[in-house]
């Protein structure tokens, strides 16, 4: 699954080069990354499902021997939970962003840029999310104070275009590389 995620941020980043800031696509890369994300967990659910009726122990895990509520009970909180959460979160995070921008005449975010952010926000998985969420506005602060130290105007700001994606791909590396104990 790591692999694909990472896979999916690579060709965002990618498309976040050439589409330069059309929302469109970001949108579609979203809904893309929705479906092929749950379309993952439901094949790991049916492999599970195999593995389970191939053997001689387990196959007592699954029906007849047992209701499909304890199969899909399992298959949820193994499989679809975090990523339902993380949805969740990244949908509520693309709400605020798309309001707020739209409230204070689009001065937060490019065009587009909620979308990236949305779509890492998904990929990240739960608890992921909120390291990577901290991470970003970690990013986006120091730039910010570097920017207004170097241009001494109040007026300028610091793009979180092309932090998005590039923290999603370091801190799902580094999450790979160091897993939680």
């Amino acid at each position: 699954m790591f692999y694909w995620l990472l896979g999916i941020l690579v060709l965002t980043e990618g498309a976040s080069f050439f589409a330069k800031r059309r929302s469109f696509v970001f949108k579609k890369l979203f809904i893309g990354a929705i479906i092929l994300v749950f379309g993952l967990l439901v094949f790991q659910a049916l492999a599970q499902y195999q593995v389970w009726s191939g053997n001689a122990l387990s196959r007592y895990l699954i029906p007849p021997y047992q209701s499909i509520a304890y199969f899909l009970k399992y298959s949820f909180t193994h499989f679809f939970e975090n990523y339902l959460i993380s949805l969740i979160a990244g949908i509520l995070f693309l709400w605020l962003a798309d309001s707020l921008n739209n409230r204070h005449q689009k001065r937060f975010f490019e065009e587009g840029e909620p979308y990236l952010g949305a779509l890492a926000v998904f990929v990240m998985g739960q608890p992921l999310w909120l390291v990577y969420f901290i991470a970003v506005m970690s990013f986006g602060v120091l730039g910010t104070i570097f920017l207004k130290f170097r241009a001494k105007t109040r007026n300028s700001r610091f793009p979180f275009y092309y932090f998005w994606i590039p923290v999603a791909i370091i801190i799902m590396i580094i999450d790979k590389v160091w897993p939680r104990l």
